[in-house]
């Protein structure tokens, strides 16, 4: 019966506890079930807790805030709290339901504390204070359970809050990613600001959006709402530039009329308001990257003020939309304009403050440079080099023939005399031995009319053997020349007939060229750049890539002004002699020349191809 009774007992408390009252307590319920303020709604909460728990002597709400434990409501309304306030912070350490009781006799008291979670997380505390009857030993479990069912009603007043939070960051990240959608769909940046203020007119109630970027120390309007072209020189233009300035120059958010709490100018919006016949202002500076680029101007009738969730919606959209209208603005822009802005931007930060880093940085390049400046070095003119022979001779067919012999060919070196090579002599042998025969013949004849005393036919025999005599002279001579025979000790640089035995030749085709071992001169082909500052006499050096190691004087000679195809450009032949050791030099050899031509200043050194070919547009383009 025992448990019957208890049964009963709790329904009986459940009823009480979660069914309205009566009429003396319905305004307490209307509260409970209607307010929208945490203050109220804890307030109804601890009043029908008076009437529903008997011995209440006190009680308190406190809502769990990052700074500790910040009270809601008490009952009655001037409690003292601070006993009650240690014990809901017991109950949130622990975080389990806490009861004490204290003093003795009438002043003794048992209070309760019930953490409320919402989400997964404590949110708030209620605590309530009773008075104690010894006479009831269950009644500390009775009151902790009624509480515990009570608390039921603040816990779903927090969730519901949480999920209007959820709700409203819903809201606000559709509404910022549809503006987004309908920025970056527009392709130049006077459209898609257009589109932006427009569409967030419509879609927050405003009777006009402006949009302002900064330029040279001052926003300028760049797009209003429902308005495709207007003139910046009119009033309503700068006032509301005005505004855009007042607002970041504060580097807050501004909203007109201001709370009673808000420390900020506003005499810029006051003046906006005033004539256009009242209204309610907000200005959201867009911050992009490290410093404010505009602000938007929201302008709403009296009747419909910026209240704090709208602000905070604002708020995000115009930090979303900000660096995208910022982007497309700046890549609107001429490629002159945008290479300004940029230099002003770096010189802002090189001499603004901060970026101590650049400014470090510019600090070494400038003493870099007028290092580079004060310090000198020699000026060479540097360009290609090859060794040619001082001479080169030609050994060439004395008549048409063919290859019979070759004792040399291209890098042979040869002394004066040695055969090079021989061409095939048998059909000039056999025209000797045709006129030898003959000259017999002749010579028969001459003694048979000197014999026979004819005067006449000894003259006449006579001619014929002396045309036989020179007609084996010429062949003799034709006959040695069919061996090609070096005219000097030297290096034969060209030629090779020992791929050719038995081909042809033909008269006066060069067949080999031979170069004296005593003289070279070195070829440098100079570009058009630097031809001017040559000058014949000039020493230089010269290094060959046989011979890195071994540098060799050179003087500048002869400079040829034939123009030369060099290297993608125009090049010029120079000439210079050579001097030194020659023992190791071969013709061919190819490397790089350099003539010292006088000081200079470092810096002017390495930028001197810049120097002139700035040189050279300046004067194109400068009448």
């Amino acid at each position: 019966m025992s448990d019957r009774r208890q049964a009963l007992e709790d329904r009986d408390e459940a009823e009480i506890i979660t069914r309205p009252a009566g009429s003396s307590d319905g305004a307490l319920w209307r509260q409970l079930l209607g307010s929208d303020e945490p203050q109220g709604f804890a307030a109804a909460f601890l009043a029908l807790q008076a009437q529903q728990l008997a011995g209440v002597r006190s009680s308190a709400v406190f809502e769990i805030a990052a700074g500790g434990l910040k009270p809601l409501a008490t009952w009655p309304a001037n409690a003292a709290i601070a006993d009650l306030e240690s014990l809901a912070a017991l109950a949130v350490t622990e975080q389990r339901p806490v009861l004490r009781q204290a003093g003795r006799g009438a002043r003794s008291r048992r209070v309760i504390a019930q953490p409320v979670e919402a989400g997964g997380k404590p949110v708030a505390v209620a605590v309530v204070a009773l008075s104690v009857d010894d006479d009831d030993a269950e009644a500390p479990a009775r009151q902790m359970r009624q509480l515990q069912w009570s608390i039921a009603w603040l816990r779903e007043y927090f969730q519901r809050g949480g999920d209007a939070d959820l709700r409203g960051e819903r809201d606000r990240s559709r509404a910022t990613l549809e503006l987004l959608a309908t920025v970056v769909d527009r392709g130049d940046f006077r459209t898609a600001a257009l589109a932006a203020v427009t569409e967030m007119a419509l879609r927050f109630g405003c009777s006009r959006v402006s949009l302002g970027f900064v330029r040279w120390g001052r926003t300028h309007v760049a797009a209003i709402s429902h308005t495709s072209t207007f003139s910046t020189r009119i009033q309503l233009v700068q006032q509301i530039s005005g505004a855009m300035d007042e607002a970041i120059d504060q580097k807050s958010i501004l909203r007109y009329p201001p709370a009673p709490e808000d420390v900020v100018f506003t005499t810029a919006h006051a003046a906006l308001a005033a004539a256009h016949k009242g209204g309610n202002i907000l200005t959201v500076p867009l911050l992009v990257v490290d410093s404010f680029a505009g602000a938007i101007c929201f302008e709403r009738p009296v009747e419909q003020p910026f209240d704090e969730e709208t602000v905070r919606l604002l708020s995000v959209v115009a930090a979303a939309l900000g660096p995208v209208l910022t982007e497309k603005r700046r890549n609107d822009r001429w490629l002159v304009v945008k290479a300004w802005d940029s230099l002003t931007q770096q010189l802002q930060r090189l001499l603004g403050p901060g970026h101590l880093g650049r400014k470090v940085v510019a600090l070494l390049a400038l003493i870099v440079v007028a290092v580079l400046s004060f310090w000198t070095d020699t000026f060479h003119v540097v360009a290609d080099a090859q060794l040619e022979p001082a001479e080169r001779r030609a050994v060439v067919s004395a008549y048409d023939g063919y290859v019979q012999t070759a004792s040399a060919r291209a890098g042979d070196l040869v002394k004066a005399g040695q055969e090079l090579a021989s061409l095939e002599d048998r059909e000039l042998s056999l025209e000797r031995l045709r006129w030898v025969t003959e000259r017999q013949q002749h010579q028969f004849e001459y003694d048979r009319a000197l014999a026979s005393r004819q005067p006449a036919n000894i003259n006449i025999v006579k001619t014929q053997i002396e045309q036989a005599d020179a007609q084996i002279r010429l062949i003799d001579e034709q006959i040695a020349r069919t061996r090609l025979i070096a005219p000097f000790d030297g290096l034969v640089v060209r030629g090779d007939l020992s791929q050719r035995i038995g081909a042809s030749v033909g008269r006066g085709e060069t067949l080999f060229e031979l170069s004296p071992l005593s003289g070279y001169r070195v070829v440098v082909t100079v570009g058009e750049r630097d031809i001017g500052e040559l000058t014949v006499g000039q020493p230089g050096e010269a290094v060959f890539a046989s011979l890195p190691e071994e540098p060799i004087p050179i003087v500048i000679d002869r400079i040829t002004p034939v123009a030369l195809e060099h290297a993608g450009g125009v090049g010029f032949r120079v000439e210079a002699t050579i001097s030194g050791d020659l023992s190791r030099l071969r013709p061919g050899m190819t490397g790089v020349a350099r003539v010292a031509i006088d000081r200079r200043p470092v810096i002017a050194i390495w930028l001197r191809p810049f120097l002139d070919w700035m040189g050279l547009v300046w004067w194109r383009l400068v009448p």
